[in-house]
């Protein structure tokens, strides 16, 4: 907008040059448009990498899109302003833009066969064919002769099919492009809309005949003679899940199948891949969409009595050498969605035959499976609701499978497993524990007093630490969106959907439910303390009421307590999306469009050849379009007609292009102007606020600063004997539009000062810095407060600021551009000395109070609250 403002004021209203002029300011025009696009996509990917923002990484992709096309055009504009230098840019531009394209390219698919694969001939593929859970479920079958449901996976391969026989996948990318994982409504929506273009999608007929043969196959199987309908669970089993982050309860399962629906089903799971949990959970963790292709475990349905969660390890206390045993009435569904409370087996693994403890669950309620293919949940019968549902010869065959299963796979095991109606075990999955091990408390370590009031007590941990906050009780999913941020969320029991918010939450207190559920996992996984079958006290949460959660403990105390609080501090986290997959890509392209090497445009290095990103070619095509608009003298060429230089006490180069009435009359001829030769109204304003006593333009003897020093003279903004800044300003009496540049940063002021109240505006564009992006996003929030109190609507990326402020009285709009000039003087370099701990409102109410430097403040150790 800065730069349509100048160009429709300038060659519409003031002067029609000639042909060959009039089209140079044309592909100039265009070319500080495709720069001012550049430099915001730009710093959107700043945003993304810095924050860290947790987005889908289709957003980077499409980010890089726009920013290349950005940056190819002002190339192409800047070989129009100069047609006879410069084409080497172009072969740069490539070489850049291809290396960043190879980094966003997915991995090669295959959609070739096999499509379907019977689960006894799986192990002899791998894992990025048939998925986690199917492999692995082939392997505990093949290697360790454990009993599970007969059945196959539709592979990998069947998927990228699919997706690619109904055009789906770039669809699918465009609407990840755009997903806020923060919005819980907008998430839900997005997810429902590919969630639905997948269901529309066609299987294909290879895909539908492979999976019907083997259907038939496993029909003729079970015959011996006789019909039978035969049922079918199907699970999801993607690539990366059962892992490191392990998706539980995240993929869609679907129990109790006929033949007819298994291809509507298999569509169903695979399109579960996106919904609301799964994407947030993906995204959380900086995995790629593409790492996570969907193959399909069909397995014969078992029609259980009992089915249940066993643990190799205790989660939360990491040295037991126990192994614990959660099992339910019916279907496992109702235990891993935390719906009811289990029996808990703990047994021995020293010796498999001493059970340790038995705690029975008030298992009221059951799922079974219903004849017309659904399953239902049922009152469990008065006699069985206390019982135990797992009898002692039952206990210890999956004590000693569960110890295989950990010797085996080399690591604590999360099993789950089922009884069906003639009493056969099955394992039906294991994968990964994944434990903390430091979570552990060393025997004998002092514990603090606390004197607090308990509300609630006897919660089982599921995962131990301190947090602290509001109550908030959630009643139903539909009010997820009321969670506010910092909350202790108090539910009656836990399903895998609170996932979506659980970076909002300090610890949960869940009512009834299991320490094996599919929740606790992933409660474990963002290590969100949590605590489950709270004995007491429940009811007296009452909502925004402060409490602490000692999750180690399973107690919930009134109030805040800061000295646990404090220890759980200090406890170092795992950062996984720090080092996830989605980070690397991104800080492989980040090398390519944002680092900055070009800095001196005096140096022999400024020429194409100099460039080693795109933020380098970026530099080069502004300065060199500037002077070869502006003409500016140098010794790459002789000053033309045109711009003249400005000189004043202010130490910069300062190159004026007027363009109707912004120079006085006796000033016309001159080829160097003194502010006194300036007419033009916001130019006046801004050089005196510029020009304020209280900024400092050179050094003071008693701050010595190293670092600026360092930057200034060795870092390249400027040689030792060169002016200070260049900048560039096209203005006329009432018009100004003035591109300064400050060291490292950059900023763009376009206004009119008129008469006219209606007609005035001031816009204002800062970015760039050479300090640390800690520094660059302090002064940008420090400029933001000052531009904000000034009346301006100000937008914030990274460290880039765009601020609007329309319409006011012509004293006003000269009174505001003379602050900013004072602004613009006294952050200078400021992003080389902010630090964590200095208070910016404080800082900013002494600028408003008249303070235009700050560095002494800072080189004094001024300590003062972050605000």
């Amino acid at each position: 907008m800065l730069i349509k403002n100048l160009f429709r004021y300038w060659t519409y209203q003031v002067f029609s040059p000639g042909t060959v002029l009039r089209e140079k300011y044309e592909s100039f025009k265009a070319l500080l448009e495709y720069d001012k696009a550049a430099h915001d996509f730009m710093a959107v990917l700043e945003d993304i990498y810095y924050t860290p923002i947790k987005c889908d990484f289709q957003a980077v992709v499409k980010t890089y899109e726009l920013f290349s096309h950005s940056v190819s055009n002002m190339v192409e504009e800047l070989l129009k302003m100069c047609p006879s230098s410069y084409w080497e840019l172009r072969s740069y531009f490539k070489k850049f833009d291809f290396y960043v394209r190879f980094m966003l390219a997915p991995e090669d698919f295959d959609f070739s066969p096999p499509f379907v694969i019977d689960f006894n001939k799986i192990f002899s593929f791998s894992e990025k064919t048939a998925g986690k859970k199917a492999f692995s479920l082939s392997l505990i079958n093949r290697k360790l002769h454990l009993p599970v449901p007969s059945g196959f996976v539709i592979t990998t391969n069947a998927f990228h099919y699919f997706m690619e026989l109904n055009d789906l996948q770039e669809k699918i990318n465009e609407k990840l492009a755009g997903i806020d994982i923060d919005d819980l409504t907008a998430l839900e929506k997005t997810a429902a809309e590919i969630e639905q273009l997948i269901l529309n999608g066609i299987v294909p007929e290879d895909i539908d005949s492979a999976i019907m043969n083997n259907v038939l196959l496993l029909e003729d199987d079970n015959k011996k003679g006789n019909e039978i309908d035969l049922r079918f669970a199907l699970r999801s089993s993607a690539v990366k899940e059962d892992g490191k982050v392990s998706f539980a309860g995240q993929y869609r399962t679907v129990l109790n199948v006929d033949k007819d629906s298994i291809l509507y089903e298999y569509k169903r799971v695979i399109a579960g891949k996106y919904s609301a949990r799964a994407l947030f959970y993906r995204i959380s963790h900086g995995i790629l969409d593409d790492e996570t292709p969907m193959a399909v475990l069909v397995l014969e349905m078992i029609d259980s009595k009992a089915s249940g969660v066993m643990y190799t390890c205790d989660p939360e206390n990491s040295v037991s050498e126990n192994l614990l045993i959660n099992s339910v009435w019916g279907q496992g569904e109702m235990l891993v969605e935390g719906r009811v409370t289990p029996d808990i087996i703990e047994v021995s693994k020293k010796d498999t035959s001493k059970i340790v403890s038995i705690k029975t669950g008030e298992k009221s309620k059951q799922m079974v499976l219903a004849p017309n293919g659904k399953i239902r949940v049922i009152d469990t019968d008065k006699n069985k609701i206390s019982r135990l549902s797992l009898d002692e010869l039952s206990v210890l065959t999956l004590t000693r499978w569960g110890i295989s299963l950990e010797n085996y796979f080399e690591h604590p095991q999360d099993i789950e497993w089922c009884r069906d109606k003639s009493d056969k075990l099955f394992i039906l999955q294991s994968r990964p524990l994944n434990i903390d091990t430091d979570k552990t408390v060393p025997a004998g370590k002092e514990k603090k007093k606390i004197n607090n009031r308990v509300i609630c007590s006897g919660g089982e941990s599921i995962c131990t630490g301190m947090g602290s906050g509001r109550v908030y009780r959630l009643e139903s999913l539909s009010s997820l969106d009321n969670i506010p941020s910092g909350a202790v969320l108090a539910v009656p029991h836990a399903l895998p959907g609170l996932v979506t918010k659980i970076n909002k939450i300090n610890a949960v207190i869940i009512e009834k439910g299991s320490r094996a559920s599919h929740f606790a996992s992933i409660a474990r996984e963002f290590n969100v303390p949590a605590i489950v079958n709270v004995a007491e006290g429940f009811h007296d949460l009452v909502n925004g009421r402060q409490v602490t959660v000692d999750a180690k403990k399973g107690i919930v105390y009134d109030g805040v307590i800061d000295s646990i609080l404090e220890e759980e501090e200090n406890s170092e986290k795992e950062d996984l999306f720090g080092t996830s997959s989605f980070m690397v890509k991104l800080r492989y392209v980040m090398n390519f469009c944002t680092k900055l090497k070009l800095t001196d445009p005096e140096s022999d290095s400024f020429v194409p050849e100099g460039c080693r990103s795109l933020h380098d070619i970026i530099r080069f095509v502004h300065e060199t379009a500037m002077r070869e608009m502006f003409s500016i003298g140098s010794r790459r060429g002789s000053r033309k007609k045109g711009a003249k230089q400005l000189v004043s006490k202010i130490p910069m180069l300062f190159y004026l292009l007027d363009v109707g009435n912004g120079i006085k009359e006796h000033g016309k001829n001159k080829k160097i102007l003194k502010p006194e030769d300036i007419s033009s109204i916001p130019l006046q304003a801004l050089l005196k606020g510029l020009s304020n006593p209280g900024i400092c333009w050179t050094e003071t003897t008693h701050f010595d600063w190293e670092e600026y020093d360092r930057i200034v003279m060795a870092g390249g903004i400027i040689s030792a004997d060169s002016p200070m800044f260049g900048s560039y300003a096209v203005m006329s009496e009432e018009y100004l539009n003035v591109n300064f540049r400050f060291g490292y940063h950059f900023v763009i002021v376009d206004t009119i000062c008129s008469p006219s109240r209606e007609n005035n505006y001031i816009l204002f564009r800062f970015s760039g810095g050479g300090g640390t992006p800690e520094g660059r996003v302090l002064r940008a929030g420090f400029i933001k407060g000052i531009l904000t109190q000034l009346g301006f609507i100000v937008d914030i990326k990274s460290d880039l600021i765009d601020a609007e402020l329309r319409s006011g009285s012509l004293e006003s709009i000269k009174e505001t551009l003379d602050i900013t000039g004072r602004l613009l003087g006294a952050t200078k370099l400021m992003d080389m000395y902010l630090k964590d701990g200095l208070d910016i409102q404080l800082m900013i109410d002494d600028f408003m109070n008249g303070r235009y430097d700050f560095r002494t403040a800072v080189d004094k150790g001024l300590k003062l609250k972050v605000n």
